[in-house]
């Protein structure tokens, strides 16, 4: 049906859940147009996690007819791949700006967009390029299994790319902010009665099903643990509390770096902090690690997904696991391409026991099915990469009840886990309620 659905629409949504084929669904639309030279060429854009290790496999052992190619690298590899003769050719989203015009002018006739929530800025330069490379297409495809995940005004980007002749959507952002959310602070805004309707009607036409209805999985359930700091991160924690709210009540912190000073409390709280220098300063943190231990211990399969938001603290847990003669590694934003796809590969097949990884870079389009338990060692404040952090072990192939577990040790980190679970996860929500974050 999603196929179809896109066949049938030349710019469209596809909203269908995490783990139900939206890409295999948009690769046979696609090759269903070349066979039938109603285009010539595919532009496929994603996150760069996914070039290779989502979107190249998936070409490679489902459409071997066709040629292929990923555009990344310095602008003149770039272009070379862009002027080449592949039919499909997938490029990460900051990208696109990089060689605009040089999309523009290589033939290119359908653009499909995965992970359309990367542009629901819509003043970046990244979004701006994805318009005007979406105006020159027939056809532009935009998948995500959340269009708005941390608010209304986000869908007038993505609609801005995929569907800009859609009769409701405003010309004007102002306009389109004005009729969802309403001003209650310089900082902040909230969902106005309706905001819902007016998402649905920009965002059209659009097809979406639920994991539910198409796979059969087993049920997933969260846990939260009480983690106390050691008193070495106490002493820090309130230290860095009472100068913070000091700048707060002195209004020295504001919107643009409300994030960054929030930051500071859950680097103490993960156990690995930056000084002014910005050098890395290791608390004693056992309890946490411990636990780590512990969960990893009662896993049956021996497998286990930790989630760290901070570097220093990846490394440090990978460190402790390997110290008690358990295998692990961990994927960064650094992490090479082939380097992340071994690793997934021996997590998915081979012996590795523990998989450590920053939320951002790991977020999308990987498959982590051997484990079913999930710990988030240290958040972020973004329900967007929360949500496809936590399917990465709930998709087809998953035979088992899946947990996911939150260490809390702290109020900044419980306020973060708050924000979340109310889908409110957003840096003008940490300003607004700042007194609360910063409470005893």
């Amino acid at each position: 049906m999603t196929t179809q659905f896109l066949l049938t629409n030349k710019r469209s949504y596809c909203f269908n859940d995490m783990g139900t084929g939206k890409t295999l669904s948009a690769l046979w639309a696609a090759d269903f147009l070349l066979i039938n030279d109603v285009i010539k060429r595919v532009l496929i854009t994603a996150p760069l996690s996914t070039l290779r290790a989502t979107w190249g496999r998936e070409i490679m052992y489902n459409l071997p007819h066709r040629r292929w190619a990923v555009c990344h690298g310095s602008k003149s590899q770039r272009i070379s791949v862009l002027r080449g003769n592949s039919e499909l050719v997938i490029i990460n989203h900051d990208g696109l700006k990089i060689v605009e015009d040089e999309i523009v002018r290589s033939g290119f006739q359908l653009f499909i967009v995965d992970e359309l929530t990367a542009f629901k800025t819509h003043s970046t330069d990244r979004t701006r390029a994805a318009e005007r490379i979406a105006r020159s297409m027939k056809g532009v495809w935009g998948m995500t299994g959340v269009p708005t995940p941390n608010g209304p005004i986000e869908a007038f980007g993505q609609a801005k790319v995929v569907n800009p002749f859609n009769p409701f959507l405003p010309k004007f952002f102002g306009q389109f902010r004005d009729r969802v959310v309403e001003k209650v602070t310089d900082f902040l805004y909230v969902p106005k009665p309706g905001a819902n309707d007016e998402v649905f009607r920009i965002l059209q036409p659009a097809i979406r099903y639920t994991r539910e209805q198409c796979i059969d999985l087993p049920p997933r359930t969260y846990e939260v643990r009480d983690v106390p700091l050691s008193p070495e991160q106490s002493i820090v924690y309130e230290k860095m509390r009472k100068e913070l709210l000091v700048q707060y009540q002195h209004g020295e912190i504001t919107a643009a770096n409300a994030g960054v000073k929030a930051l500071k409390l859950l680097q103490i709280a993960a156990g690995s902090v930056k000084d002014d220098e910005g050098k890395v300063v290791h608390l004693k943190c056992d309890n946490r690690l411990s636990e780590l231990y512990d969960i990893w211990e009662s896993t049956p399969q021996k497998k286990l997904v930790v989630f760290a938001a901070f570097r220093a603290s990846v490394e440090r847990i990978v460190q402790f696991f390997v110290g008690r003669k358990v295998k692990a590694a961990c994927i960064m934003g650094g992490t090479d391409g082939k380097v992340r796809g071994h690793l997934i590969e021996d997590f998915q097949n081979g012996d590795l026991s523990v998989l450590v990884l920053q939320p951002a870079s790991s977020a999308h389009g990987i498959t982590l099915t051997a484990a079913n338990i999930i710990v988030w060692h240290s958040l972020v404040p973004s329900n967007e990469i929360h949500t496809q952090a936590n399917d990465r072990i709930t998709r087809i192939g998953q035979s088992r009840n899946q947990l996911v577990i939150y260490l809390i040790g702290c109020k900044a980190e419980a306020h973060i886990l708050s924000l979340l679970e109310n889908k409110e996860a957003q840096s003008n929500d940490l300003l607004s309620s700042y007194s609360e974050f910063l409470a005893p």
